[in-house]
Order: structure tokens, then sequence, then C-alpha cells
């Protein structure tokens, strides 16, 4: 299973609808903890660009990806996030300008694992977010 403890406790606060917006909670209904560890579990096990087979763990880890994005702290390190977040969407980031120094950085991050499946960007995704809930809390606190 996953090891994404802060994550996992922030998910099913929301759901218990004890804390944050109706906006973070009404992303987190419905979304079954387990499966949602296997998917995690599964798709940072696989290969980069390996799909999840299991139309359940698919569709946890997908919306858990869009609970993560609601939820997420606005961190300092973004550039992680950010390439992920493209991937997992299935955005294409364009070719910066030579004079534009952070994008350039942004871009030469992104075009290091734009092969990768959204299934795995969804899982690194979610393994950052954690961290991030473990050092900065959530949007909502």
């Amino acid at each position: 299973m996953a090891d994404i403890p802060n994550f996992i406790s922030t998910l099913e606060i929301a759901q218990k609808k004890e804390k944050f917006t109706p906006e973070v909670q009404e992303a987190a209904a419905g979304i079954d903890v387990e499966t949602l560890k296997a998917a995690v579990a599964a798709a940072l096990a696989a290969g980069e660009t390996d799909e999840i087979s299991d139309p359940a763990q698919a569709a946890a880890l997908k919306a858990g990806f869009e609970f993560a994005v609601k939820a997420c702290p606005r961190p300092f390190e973004k550039k992680d996030l950010y390439v992920y977040f493209k991937v997992a969407r299935g955005e294409v980031v364009e070719k910066p300008g030579m004079f534009d120094m952070v994008k350039k950085q942004l871009f030469g991050e992104w075009e290091k694992v734009k092969h990768f499946s959204k299934p795995k960007a969804e899982a690194l995704y979610i393994q950052f977010v954690d961290t991030y809930i473990g050092k900065y809390g959530t949007r909502d606190e």
C-alpha cells in the first residue's frame, strides 16, 4: 500500500465534512480510501508509461488526484506539482522564449516526465501533496 498518511488523513477529514470548503468536501466525497491507496501503490510501482488495468483503481486515482488539486497547500516547490499536474491532465507545456528562465526550467522538468502515463503522474502528484500537507498543512488551515 502507498504510504501517504497526511493525504489520507486530510481526505478522511474532508469526507466527514468536519473541515474544509464545500468545494474540497465535494471533491473528497465518494473516494474509497483503500482503493485509492492500492491505486497509488500500483501506479508508483508500475513503469513510467504503464496504465492501471483495474477500472475501480483508475477511477479512485483520478478522483484522488482531483481532490489533491483542491486540497493542496500552495507550496513553494511548485515545480514538482506543476509538471505532474500537466502530465496528469494531458496538457502540453509550450516551449518558452530564450530569455524566460523560469519557464525554461519548468519546460525542462516537464520534458523529463512528459512520457509518463496519466496514472503515474496522478500518483506522483498525490505523493508530493502528501509531503506538502505534512510541511505546510492544507489550504483551509
